[in-house]
């Protein structure tokens, strides 16, 4: 049983026209690439970051009595995800210097991730709490670059959080 929202994005699909790597340059194919693993590393750096190390960082800075427990939280969750997002950027350069034929090992890999709804529903989830947090910590919070990369991190973790407690189930 399909609902309205489905239908309309069946119907929109069938009149996107097939995305074709193939007529991208390896350099527009290994920048697509690249994006998505650096936004899994902002992903996954903001969950770590809130989930366990702010939490971590906070209740320390509160048994020492110390009324800077929300800055420290704050920081730490800043630097668990410039730390996650440089290692998973650092990682893919790694691995895609490996490949044997890039252009068709980048084109292949455009293509799938271009077409994984899960991934593209995730991204969609994460970018949407990334703009939520991040407007919020600048509301929130005393300025600075690192709170709105922390609120940024926070809200893509929610975002990511709400993608995987509302997907819909396989199909068996």
């Amino acid at each position: 049983m399909a609902t309205a929202a489905s239908k309309q994005a069946a119907q929109a699909a069938a009149e996107e026209p097939e995305f074709d790597p193939t007529l991208d340059s390896w350099q527009v194919n290994y920048a697509r690439l690249l994006s998505h693993v650096m936004q899994k590393g902002f992903q996954v750096g903001g969950l770590v970051g809130c989930l366990v190390v702010a939490p971590i960082v906070f209740y320390r800075a509160r048994q020492g009595g110390t009324t800077a427990a929300v800055p420290k939280a704050v920081n730490a969750v800043f630097k668990t995800v410039m730390a996650s997002t440089a290692a998973s950027t650092a990682m893919a350069v790694a691995r895609m210097a490996s490949i044997d034929n890039m252009k068709e090992g980048l084109e292949d890999r455009a293509y799938r991730l271009h077409y994984n709804q899960g991934q593209v529903r995730t991204d969609h989830f994460a970018q949407i709490g990334t703009l939520v947090g991040g407007t919020a910590a600048v509301a929130l919070l005393p300025a600075s670059a690192a709170a709105v990369v922390a609120g940024g991190a926070a809200g893509a973790a929610v975002g990511v959080l709400a993608h995987v407690a509302t997907a819909p189930k396989p199909e068996e």
